[in-house]
């Protein structure tokens, strides 16, 4: 095949509503079968990310994790950034966030309003992710506890919340990325499209014949580097980020797999 390497982002494209659809993931182990690399590329720690895989029983070539903080691949981490000066950032973060998560190594710490319960205000996919952290992660009391941090994920009241956010936390000298309710901060020079461009040299892929598949802002930078594929349900700057446009990760790999028998 010509397209050898397909890199997805997870929530809201490859798993929506907290679900994986059948037509994806018959897509996704035809691809692979043909030759293909799958692999996801999210904002999702290895622990979180990792459960989800495994309930949906599928297999993944490479995981580029915590927006490219962490690389994976044949059985080995091939890169792991820490988030450093994250601290001038927290009394922000407290004043304009319903709540945010701090994610280390195998540990994690929750910030949450006094009137906020995660929960509750979450949707079906953000209640399975901060339960799965719940389950993945020890929860340490305080955020000065943890001994490194990888990323901090923002759950702001609204999008143009996030943007504004995103804005203040760059003022800051800090690397944020806004997706729709959310702002993730991760360490400085880290992205997804640098991530998937380590991947491809790791398998000797050249940038041609990869592809992308994402949904938010945080994703458009690899969109536009590779081939991407822009979910039907995503704003109009990501769509004019990407190539194409598919209603599902299933459908964008069944048009790779026509075209390569064209």
């Amino acid at each position: 095949m010509d397209r050898t390497l397909f890199a997805s982002d997870f929530d809201g494209t490859l798993c929506r509503n907290a679900c994986i659809d059948d037509r994806t993931l018959a897509a996704v182990r035809r691809y692979r079968t043909l030759g293909g690399r799958f692999g996801v590329c999210s904002g999702r720690d290895p622990g979180t990310l990792k459960a989800e895989l495994a309930r949906f029983d599928l297999e993944c070539d490479f995981l580029i994790l915590l927006n490219g903080a962490r690389i994976e691949a044949d059985g080995q981490c091939l890169r792991k950034r820490v988030l450093q000066g994250y601290e001038k950032a927290l009394s922000l973060l407290r004043d304009r966030c319903l709540f945010f998560t701090m994610v280390g190594d195998g540990e994690a710490y929750m910030y949450r309003r006094a009137d906020v319960d995660p929960v509750q205000t979450a949707s079906a996919s953000e209640r399975v992710y901060i339960e799965a952290i719940g389950r993945t992660h020890h929860m340490l009391p305080q955020a000065d506890a943890l001994r490194e941090v990888y990323q901090i994920s923002c759950r702001t009241a609204s999008e143009c919340a996030a943007v504004a956010l995103a804005d203040e936390l760059h003022a800051l000298g800090l690397s944020a990325w806004p997706n729709c309710e959310y702002v993730d901060v991760v360490p400085t020079g880290v992205n997804k499209a640098s991530a998937v461009a380590e991947v491809c040299a790791h398998f000797g892929v050249p940038a041609y014949a990869a592809c992308t598949a994402g949904d938010g802002r945080n994703d458009m930078e690899m969109l536009s580097r590779f081939a991407g594929f822009a979910m039907a349900q995503a704003e109009d700057c990501v769509k004019q980020a990407a190539a194409r446009t598919a209603e599902s990760v299933g459908e964008a790999l069944e048009w790779i797999c026509r075209e390569e028998k064209a």
